[in-house]
């Protein structure tokens, strides 16, 4: 069918005026913005967006700062809606959620996401998915990118999208539980795929498929990422899958379509991963970059050399800034001044890796406001003063994390992340400007509304 080219064969128009932090590098700030139905259809001075209006349309001056939506590139959305369901009082609004996810993931780590006798039904789950996205539209957010989605969530998601109940964008990342009992080894986990229907990139707007989870090595709190350096003595962490085993899946993956996402939190687990990545290339020759394989957690001592290999390969550094955050105190009584650069957002950007800003929701601090203070000032719970200053970034580079880096994780660098002619108009109005506050200053910002595909999903209650 032709494209539609006037403002009622697309939908409602109207021109949004007031400050517009666009994250586009070509254009970094607006004045205008004309949106039609679901796109952007021109940013720019007042003047060109009404001359792009062609006609008159409705006009709304804003205060405050508009930004892409945010999303965030690793967050267990489905499993804090279970969560949510079972701790939260039906009215509690973002920040009880924050504060009782946080509680409860210090209460116990491990704490189940579902406490009933039984798994979650399907109906559970849709529930869950309902409960947790105006939470999460709160905080600003339009998208997640899911990791680990196991064969019963993707269902969920499924239906949810089936009956138009999504209203946050959601890239499913499936979670083939290789080294479970049910899924064995490898064999069992290229089964588990072939009962998908699809492959990574499959999916629309509202729903796609991500590239597939794999853990390489443990956790870090725990003693047991898998380190270049010892932890102690000939301790070097964990490794819960074998390099030739990892090369093979990642051959087959790479091959028929699916991407890996790498739970690799230590320096050799990154580099082995990214070994294993180069193989898979030349054995298929097939890029990986397509595919937005990634390297998820990747914060203790990666090497300089390993961002730049993840640089030129085009592997996603998928980064959770508040790990670290909660972490480093424990850490550094395990690895003392080793610890201080944990987390080092500067060391994947300046190597020129896409650094997609996570949070590694619920069992992290997990909105932005939180998120993004820890990795432009370093500031980290029970540490004091600034943890390796030099590896802060900006405010702004931190929020292009969450709006570009994290767009380009979920497939859509050309239509998310930015706002420019052309893209979804999905964006959140904050009380300060990323472009020129401080830490300070964003820790404290207000979300005064949050907009999917032209869509008011969230608008704060007047003060």
């Amino acid at each position: 069918m032709p494209e539609p080219t006037s403002p009622s064969e697309r939908g409602p128009a109207r021109i949004v005026l007031g400050r517009i932090r666009t994250m586009d590098p070509a254009a970094p700030t607006a004045d205008a913005m004309l949106v039609v139905g679901d796109r952007i259809v021109a940013v720019g001075t007042e003047d060109a967006v009404r001359a792009a209006a062609h006609g008159s349309v409705q006009e709304e001056r804003v205060d405050g700062t508009v930004l892409p939506g945010f999303t965030d590139a690793h967050a267990h959305a489905q499993r804090a809606g279970l969560k949510a369901l079972q701790l939260l009082d039906a009215d509690a609004d973002a920040d009880a959620f924050s504060a009782v996810m946080l509680a409860d993931g210090d209460a116990d780590p491990d704490a189940p996401d579902w406490l009933g006798d039984t798994p979650p039904t399907l109906e559970d789950r849709l529930a869950a998915i309902r409960r947790v996205q105006p939470l999460l539209h709160a905080m600003g957010f339009t998208g997640v990118v899911d990791p680990a989605v196991t064969l019963p969530e993707l269902a969920g998601y499924r239906e949810a999208h089936r009956r138009g109940l999504l209203t946050m964008r959601v890239v499913a990342m499936p979670y083939p539980e290789l080294g479970t009992d049910a899924v064995p080894d490898i064999d069992a986990a290229l089964a588990v795929l072939e009962s998908i229907d699809g492959v990574t990139g499959d999916g629309d707007d509202l729903l796609r498929l991500g590239p597939i989870k794999v853990y390489y090595d443990g956790e870090g709190m725990k003693g047991q990422a898998l380190l270049e350096r010892p932890w102690a003595g000939d301790d070097h962490g964990v490794q819960r899958i074998s390099a030739d085993d990892f090369a093979r899946l990642a051959a087959a993956c790479v091959g028929a379509g699916w991407g890996l996402g790498v739970h690799a939190v230590g320096s050799r687990a990154v580099a082995e991963v990214l070994d294993g990545f180069e193989a898979a290339e030349r054995q298929t020759g097939r890029a990986v970059a397509p595919l937005r394989c990634q390297l998820i957690h990747a914060y203790l001592e990666p090497s300089p050399a390993s961002a730049a290999r993840a640089a030129r390969l085009g592997v996603v550094a998928s980064l959770q800034p508040t790990i670290a955050w909660k972490n480093a105190a424990g850490l550094r009584r395990r690895l003392g001044d080793r610890v201080d650069e944990v987390n080092p957002m500067r060391t994947w950007l300046d190597a020129g890796a896409v650094v997609a800003m996570g949070s590694d929701a619920p069992y992290f601090p997990f909105d932005p406001r939180e998120v993004v203070p820890v990795a432009s000032a370093r500031r980290m719970r029970d540490v004091d003063g600034p943890l390796g200053p030099g590896q802060a970034i900006s405010v702004i580079d931190a929020v292009a994390a969450y709006t570009r880096g994290a767009a380009h994780a979920a497939f859509a660098e050309d239509r998310r992340g930015v706002l420019r002619a052309g893209a979804l108009a999905d964006w959140v109005l904050l009380d300060v400007d990323p472009g020129d506050c401080t830490p300070d200053e964003f820790a404290r910002a207000r979300v005064r509304r949050t907009v999917v595909g032209g869509r008011t999903v969230f608008t704060a209650v007047q003060m």
